[in-house]
């Protein structure tokens, strides 16, 4: 029977050419669609799931309130909290602490018995218990004893290939900094990096004990300043984390009351985050390790593959059963036989199965065809290892099975109810309901098409204003040099004339942060005859003079920083005036007062500059300061050239002529700024490539039913052309019940699409406002792209002669 079914099913396949193609195209377009965002998707999941009780590991975020506002959120924590929380409750099992050193050290690094040093990102340092907790797969060395020693160093196995080679790695010795900071550790593990998909994802770790900030971490004792440590707690089985998140108020209250009277705290909040949830689970949260993804955006991706292929099902439903008077009288001989529904029912759903699994066979090729485009489109690394990954696999087989039922099932029932007496005697056996359902199937894939186009407009503009919005600063033509030691630092001034006198360098100064970069630094300040314990948090940056002519960030009132200035002399953005409630004409003979302990330091204001961007458009500008830097981190640099190849490569010789085995690391800042909105910039770019997708579909279904009404009116138009009809009313009346179709649709996306659109617009700062014309333009776009496709068939059956319509008559 089941072969009986195949081989009929085709037949039918195989007879009705122009209606396989259609399908077959459609269903493997959408389940190619389907299969490469599920790729994506799959490599967002299972961060941090591999890790021994990886359900039982929390890290402690923090949220601190002034003002009963919220003025202060991160991922990380002061470092005494870890260890007092494990003291403090039976329920934590273990805690470590992680200091991501990219913001603390230049991460130069090199084998002691080789002389090239590099910089190596995603660099840590972390207590002893961290491989207790987070339990990396060890290629050598041993995990217990790791981290137990001062001036330890475990590395990743890309990083020890790097440096050793296929040598045994443990006991070599290791260079970390330069000059004098320089430290030496010894190697005492490698573990293998792509075991395990962590939030992590670490190149090297220094133990914590090693002199340095690790001295300062593990020695420092104020609960609620300096939260840049990264604490993770693992509780003991069956420990209640809600239960224990509802004690931490009156810990934090008891251990740290005095600290957060102190630095004018209102209130410090502790958060435990699932570390299986960090990766999809922190939009918002500051100071995440490395790039993190966005759940809803997940969610957006996912119910785009759904539409896309619900799109590709609703041509097969609707070519099925606009063409089921052609298969009217096979129905009726069979019934007539005594072939009964539930026979006709399987050998139709038979049919639709055997088209979707065709599709997803023929997907799997197409996609790893794609790959290629695919990961520069997602910035991921995928191969065709991911595509048969089991999950993957199980997936797309039961996509190909549901396809096929989704598609199959409403032609199924519709054609196997036919009564066959009818069937028989006329070609006219649907009711008008039928056509009604099949035209609220098209006025679907319209809205699908033309939210999706809106959604596509609206994503690109955004992108596009952070791209063109003025940020305060010029970006253009800015290129930052990292000094990355002590050495190159004593050396700038040296280092700035040489870099002047190179044709195509126009100024030339430095600074800690890069515009994009995020600023951690930050003091409690207040105004003098001031309360420290009422602070404001202002973020500081230092910089040398010249800085703010370099930026081409404009001078509102006073002077730029002078050679004999101290960090005692500031100049402040406008932002830090609001916050103080001082008038601009008042700035300068204001002052502003920090204290450190027993000691107070008052502030000259000797400038303020105008609000620029130094974070993500999604930040509104915080109040900043900024002092006179004698050790600062980068170069920046003003260029004017059309050749950049050939002011880098002498940029390059000057800088290896100033500066001994420091490795040239440049960035122009433009693109640096353009990565804070990479996550936008992706989801436009893939929304615009399935968006053209879902409208390729909708055109063949559209293509596929004009055809067949112009088949079923061939009659009528060849009457009314021997009548006196012009081409023009014969394409109208054709076209005109598919322009009423796109109206619909029309009324129906543009408010659903403006409410999601504004949701997700509400996570910037600064956004655009949606305009009318987005809506319009998307609608029109519709129309047109339905007017051609329709339009072709249309104008093809309107030229046609009458006579070989009307000769059978």
């Amino acid at each position: 029977m089941l072969k009986n079914y195949i081989k009929i099913g085709w037949r039918n396949l195989v007879k009705n050419k122009q209606q396989t193609i259609i399908n077959l195209l459609g269903l493997t377009l959408g389940t190619v669609s389907c299969l490469t965002i599920l790729l994506y998707v799959f490599a967002q999941l299972g961060f941090d799931e591999d890790f021994t009780n990886a359900e039982s590991i929390y890290r402690v975020e923090t949220i601190i309130e002034r003002d009963g506002k919220e003025s202060f959120d991160t991922a990380a924590a002061s470092p005494p909290i870890a260890f007092a929380l494990k003291e403090d409750f039976g329920e934590v099992e273990e805690v470590t602490r992680v200091v991501l050193t990219d913001v603390f050290y230049s991460n130069l690094i090199r084998a002691a018995e080789n002389k090239e040093s590099y910089y190596e990102p995603r660099s840590y340092m972390a207590d002893s218990t961290f491989f207790k907790i987070f339990d990396f797969k060890f290629l050598q060395g041993d995990i217990e004893t790791a981290l137990n020693e001062p001036n330890s160093i475990v590395l990743s196995s890309n990083l020890a290939n790097k440096m050793f080679g296929n040598q045994n790695s443990i006991g070599k010795a290791v260079i970390w900094g330069s000059g004098e900071d320089a430290q030496t550790l010894t190697v005492k593990g490698v573990f293998d990096e792509h075991f395990y998909k962590s939030h992590l994802n670490p190149n090297y770790i220094v133990s914590m004990s090693t002199p340095g900030m690790g001295t300062f971490v593990q020695t420092f004792e104020d609960f609620a300043t300096n939260n840049f440590v990264y604490s993770y707690a693992k509780l003991v089985p069956n420990a209640d984390a809600n239960l224990l998140q509802k004690k931490l108020p009156a810990f934090i209250d008891r251990r740290g009351s005095k600290n957060l009277s102190d630095a004018g705290m209102d209130n410090k909040q502790l958060l435990l985050k699932k570390v299986t949830d960090i990766h999809l689970y922190s939009e918002g949260r500051k100071n995440q390790i490395g790039r993190i993804s966005n759940i809803t955006y997940l969610y957006f991706l996912l119910t785009l593959a759904f539409f896309i292929q619900l799109v590709a099902c609703i041509n097969f439903i609707n070519l099925s059963t606009a063409r089921a008077s052609k298969r009217a009288k096979e129905i009726g001989v069979r019934k007539v036989v005594g072939a009964g529904k539930k026979a006709l029912m399987r050998q139709f759903l038979g049919e639709s199965l055997l088209l979707s699994v065709f599709a997803m066979l023929i997907s799997i090729p197409i996609t790893i065809f794609l790959l290629p485009f695919v990961n520069e489109l997602t910035q991921e690394v995928l191969t065709y290892l991911n595509i048969f990954n089991w999950k993957i696999t199980a997936l797309l087989f039961g996509l190909g099975i549901f396809t096929g039922l989704v598609a199959g099932i409403y032609p199924a029932v519709i054609l196997s109810s036919i009564n066959p007496i009818k069937a028989l005697k006329s070609a006219t056996i649907l009711q008008s309901g039928n056509g009604n359902f099949r035209k609220a199937l098209v006025v679907f894939q319209f809205v699908v098409s033309i939210s999706l186009v809106a959604t596509v407009i609206v994503v690109t503009q955004q992108f596009r204003f952070t791209q063109n919005k003025d940020l305060g600063f010029n970006k253009e033509n800015l290129l930052a040099l990292r000094i990355g030691t002590n050495e190159a630092s004593s050396k700038f001034e040296s280092i700035k004339t040489a870099f002047l006198n190179i044709p195509g360098v126009l100024e030339v100064s430095s600074g800690n942060y890069t515009p994009s970069e995020i600023v951690l630094s930050d003091n409690g300040l207040y105004l003098p005859g001031g309360s420290r314990e009422k602070n404001t948090i202002v973020k500081r940056n230092g910089v040398s003079d010249g800085y703010f002519k370099t930026m081409d960030i404009p001078i509102l009132e006073g002077r730029d920083f002078r050679e004999a200035d101290t960090t005692n002399q500031i100049i402040v953005n406008e932002a830090t005036l609001k916050a103080f409630n001082i008038k601009r004409e008042e700035a300068l003979s204001s002052k502003l007062v920090q204290s450190f302990g027993d000691e107070t330091y008052e502030m000259e204001i000797i400038g303020v500059v105008a609000d620029f961007h130094y974070a993500s458009l999604k930040d509104e500008i915080a109040p900043l300061f900024l002092h006179k830097e004698s050790e600062p981190n980068w170069l920046f640099l003003r260029t004017e050239t059309k050749n950049y190849e050939l002011l880098l490569s002498n940029l390059e010789k000057q800088w290896k002529t100033t500066v001994n085995n420091v490795p040239f690391d440049y960035r122009f800042v433009d693109k640096e700024v353009e990565k804070l909105y990479d996550e936008e910039k992706r989801l436009g770019e893939i929304s615009f490539v399935f968006t053209i997708l879902a409208i390729l579909i909708s055109c063949l279904g559209l293509f596929g039913l004009i055809s067949y009404v112009a088949e079923q009116k061939k009659k009528e138009i060849g009457i009314r052309k021997v009548l006196g009809a012009s081409i023009k009313s014969v394409v109208q009346l054709l076209t005109k019940d598919f322009v009423k179709l796109v109206g619909i649709a029309f009324l129906i996306a543009s408010p659903i699409t403006y409410y999601f659109m504004e949701r997700w617009l509400e996570d910037f700062t600064y956004r655009i406002d949606i305009q009318w014309w987005v809506f319009a333009l998307a609608g029109g776009f519709a129309l047109i792209i339905t007017l051609i496709t329709v339009g072709f068939q249309s104008l093809k059956s309107a030229v046609a002669n009458p006579v070989k319509s009307l000769r059978t008559e």
